[in-house]
Parts: C-alpha cells; structure tokens; sequence
C-alpha cells in the first residue's frame, strides 16, 4: 500500500543513503531525505534531473597538500563505499544514468568517481502514468513503463503500488521486506493498461533511424543558422538534460596553509567560453556552431561512439527553453534537408 513508503525508509534509511523527489522552493528536486512524509511520487517530473545525485554541480575530486610548492599528499574521497537508493526516479532518468555510465567508462582512462557511486547505487522507479506533451521517449528507444535500466520498478495502480525485482540487487532488497503482499492478476492487468495508456498517450512520433547518417553529411549545411536564431545562449537545455556530461575542472588553493582541493564543476557547450582556447581562437565562436554541437552531440556522436542516441525524450529542453526552441522541430526540419536531397538526386 501507498502508505507504507514511510516503512521502505526506516528499514533501508540507516543503510543507504535515500534520495527521493521532494518539493523544494516551488520546484520537485531530488533530495537526500530525513522525512519519508516529504517524498511526493505523483509528479510529471523534476526539473532538475536526478543526475545531480551521483554528477553534482560541484564536486570535490580530491584534496591535496603542499610544501609550498610542490603537491606532498593527495587525500582521497572516503565517502565512496557509501550506499545509495535513489527512489522514485522515471524510466527516461533511470535510462539517463547508463548513457552517462558509457560516457564515464569510455576509453583508456574511466572517471573512477562517477562509475564506483553508480555502482553503490540501487535505483527504484515508478512508471510514467501520464506523460507530458513534451515527453517523446518512445522516439528514443524509450518507453514510459521501461523498466530495464532499474533494479525496482513500481507501477502506481491507484490505492497501492505493483512492486517488481528486475535485477539481483533488486531481488535482495525485496527480499529484506517479508511485509510485502503477493500481486493478483488483477493488479498485473491493471498495470498493462496502464502501460498501454501511457504509451498511447504520447503524441510525438519521430523517425530517427540513421539520424546520424543525416546529420554527418550536413555539417555546413544552412539549417543551423536557422535553428540557432533564437538561441540566446543560456544553456538551460544542457544544464537540465538528464544524459548531459561536460564538466570543468578547477584547484582551489589554500597558499596560507599549504593545501588544496580539486573540484568539478558542470559546464555547457552552449557557452561561448567552454571551446575558447588559450590562445584566443574558438572553434566554436557564435551559436549557429554551439547549437549544431549540441544536436550532432546526441544524435550523431552518441550513435557512432556507443550504438545508442544519446537523448531519452525526458522534454525538459522543450518545456523549459525561455525562447521555446524545440527540438523536435529541430529534427523535423533536419530530416526534411535529407528528404529534398534525395528527391533532387531521383530527379
């Protein structure tokens, strides 16, 4: 039942670290929870994404101390082996958090920070019972009722909860709670509609089959000048995208005490400043070329480098752009440029 999210805490709360989606300042966010009473798990979904749980704003990589000159000792994190349940979370979030565990784990030299706090993770989601206009995750591989990239999926049939153990870790957490009851047909079927509404529910249709064979021929095209118009440059699109990863680093020194810290910060290549290089030049010096990294970003690189697109269709770059760029119209308008050239080919 409903009513005993508040029993899930107190057993697992001293064990896990428990974020959960709770209201603050107007706004649902995930937080680190004291009071199960504060979690709310009727949303549309938070508009900061659940990334910030285990890739913060700001993060402190390690510390160090110095002679004065040279680093002495470098003092590692120790709050790495912690356990966290992240609960509450969407399929398109939870779908976020293996794009970003690709992104961490790629090539030679793998971010140990990000991939060791995933590790520790459990993550339980709730299926997406009334997605938002803006929502088009089943045009991304995605699916409002997807499970797969959790360890615990509820769906939320009303009075009560359809619990389901996906992967070993969520088989041995269920098994720490004897108090939960045995489904019945009824609750199984229910939760097929449900489903089945869901995905019903969702009007937007893209076809983004080879997207990535459109977008690499078209690098020059003049598309991007007209889909970077109004572009004013905030970033709020990268900053609030669940599968965004780019960061900056910086040392904040302490030279009166001989010591330091190394911190990461999120950045957006929607800045002018994040591809500014030393000596002044920048590849990247106006928003037609920062608006086109950003799509090619996701559904040109994403599919080269790793097989997968690397946007889950959450729609919080849609719904929350302030000059309301869409990016499914962005890509309606790329596909047409592909369509026209090879009907001016058959022709």
């Amino acid at each position: 039942m409903k009513n005993e999210i508040g029993k899930l805490y107190i057993e697992l709360g001293e064990e896990y670290n428990f974020f959960a989606p709770i209201k603050e300042k107007g706004n649902l966010v995930f937080k680190k929870i004291l009071n199960p009473d504060d979690i709310i798990l009727d949303y549309f979904n938070s508009k900061v994404p659940p990334k910030e749980i285990l890739f913060p704003k700001t993060e402190v990589l390690f510390e160090y101390k110095t002679d004065g000159k040279e680093v002495t000792e470098i003092i590692e994190r120790k709050d790495l082996e912690e356990k966290n349940i992240i609960f509450g979370i969407r399929p398109c979030d939870a779908h976020a958090f293996v794009l970003m565990e690709n992104f961490f784990a790629f090539g030679d030299y793998q971010d140990e920070i990000f991939l060791k706090k995933r590790e520790n993770s459990i993550i339980i989601g709730v299926g997406c019972n009334n997605p938002k206009s803006t929502c088009f995750c089943t045009s991304v591989e995605g699916h409002p009722f997807q499970k797969d990239d959790m360890d615990i999926f509820l769906v939320d049939l009303g009075e009560k909860y359809l619990v389901e153990a996906i992967s070993e870790k969520g088989k041995n957490l269920m098994n720490k709670m004897p108090w939960l009851k045995n489904a019945t047909k009824k609750d199984v079927q229910k939760a097929a509609e449900l489903s089945k509404q869901a995905e019903e529910s969702i009007v937007t249709k893209l076809d983004l089959k080879d997207i990535e064979k459109v977008l690499d021929p078209n690098f020059d095209h003049p598309i991007w000048r007209e889909v970077s118009e109004i572009c004013i440059g905030c970033g709020t699109c990268s900053f609030l995208c669940p599968t965004c990863t780019c960061f900056d680093v910086i040392d904040d020194n302490d030279q009166y005490n001989n010591r330091g810290r190394r911190i990461r910060i999120w950045d957006t290549c929607q800045f002018c400043l994040y591809s500014l290089h030393t000596s002044g030049h920048n590849p990247r010096d106006s928003c037609i070329e920062r608006c086109r990294n950003r799509i090619l970003h996701k559904f040109c690189y994403y599919p080269e480098n790793y097989n997968t697109l690397g946007c889950v269709g959450c729609g919080r770059c849609i719904q929350l752009c302030p000059v309301n760029n869409d990016l499914r119209s962005i890509i309606e308008k790329i596909k047409k440029i592909d369509i026209k050239k090879e009907e001016k080919i058959s022709a």
